[in-house]
């Protein structure tokens, strides 16, 4: 068949010739391990990657389940091999960060006078092991350690990235105020 610009298929194709999927029954998410000491409105919830001889497809985020947090912003973050990226916190946004390759440590600190786990620290493995969506609250403080070879992670904060007033706060990766090291 000639597949020239300018050559016309003896047959066209119509939305008669496909064929609909079949629904997909739904997937049993992997538990994450509860994390003993997680800070309060930080949460984690495991993805599913959906597997078969082309590949996978991950569902990072849906409205599905009658999310209540706008979706306005999404960006993939490459991390080099053995990089840092924090520390961190941000003032009006929730950072949802989702972790389906690689192997991340993510150290996370409440700053948040008001909260119960005030000084908390938790950490966290995520990863391709342990793929999962990490929802972060306005004022816990996070970094990020690539612990394997280059990766990526993909970022869906619920305010649109504003480069005139942004809202992200730092500090030096070796602050010793907050009681974590990546060195060690």
């Amino acid at each position: 068949m000639n597949t020239s610009k300018n050559s016309t298929p003896a047959t066209f194709v119509t939305p008669n010739d496909f064929v609909q999927d079949a629904p997909v029954a739904a997937a049993q998410a992997p538990a994450i391990t509860p994390v003993a000491d997680l800070i309060d409105g930080v949460t984690v919830t495991p993805l599913v990657a959906r597997t078969d001889h082309r590949g996978a497809l991950t569902e990072l985020l849906t409205t599905r389940d009658g999310l209540s947090e706008p979706i306005v912003h999404v960006y993939e973050v490459e991390a080099k091999a053995g990089s840092i990226r924090g520390w961190v916190y941000h003032r009006h946004q929730f950072d949802r960060l989702a972790y389906t390759r690689g192997r991340f440590r993510i150290a996370l600190f409440d700053i948040r006078q008001d909260s119960p786990t005030f000084n908390q620290l938790s950490v966290l493995i995520l990863g391709k092991e342990r793929p999962g969506l990490l929802r972060i609250p306005p004022f816990v403080v996070h970094a990020v350690q690539n612990l394997g070879e280059d990766a990526t992670f993909t970022n869906m904060p619920t305010k649109a990235y504003n480069p005139r007033d942004p809202d992200k706060c730092r500090l030096p990766i070796d602050d010793p105020r907050i009681p974590f090291s990546f060195r060690d």
